[in-house]
């Protein structure tokens, strides 16, 4: 199961020889962070964790996109994030995820990146304690029946 969100990376990026893989990797998890706009603004340390590069990779990574047009780089101010404006070409191929509700109906909650346990119903100390008076009282009453 793939839990977040998923965008392919276009073909066109990924045919293209003139772009390192270093470069097509960073546009890809670019385009992930980008909105409808197209803009993105995620720390170098942050794509450098998640690409598993050093943070001097992914400035020249990004300083490859930005020499091949595919973004523009601009600094927001110290101790900001630079915002990433990917090219109007690579923005029409961002697929709008319709990502549909997921039925529940054996489940109450889901377990998700924030809540990492499933929750049901025994599992709440409320809940439990209604469902031991519900198994003590129904054995009780069988006890009276002759």
């Amino acid at each position: 199961m793939i839990i977040g969100t998923f965008a392919p990376i276009p073909n066109e990026i990924l045919r293209r020889k003139d772009l390192s893989h270093g470069a097509k990797l960073c546009c890809a998890r670019l385009i992930q962070y980008a909105g409808k706009d197209g803009k993105a603004f995620p720390k170098l340390s942050t794509l450098g964790d998640e690409l598993g590069m050093s943070k001097r990779a992914v400035q020249r990574f990004l300083i490859e996109l930005e020499e091949n047009n595919m973004i523009t780089a601009h600094q927001r101010g110290r101790g900001q994030s630079n915002m990433y404006v990917l090219d109007k070409s690579i923005v029409i191929h961002i697929p709008i995820l319709d990502t549909p509700k997921v039925a529940t109906l054996d489940r109450p909650l889901l377990a998700t990146p924030d809540t990492p346990k499933v929750a049901t119903p025994y599992r709440r100390k409320e809940n439990y304690k209604k469902e031991i008076e519900k198994i003590t009282a129904g054995l009780v009453h069988k006890m009276r029946m002759p």
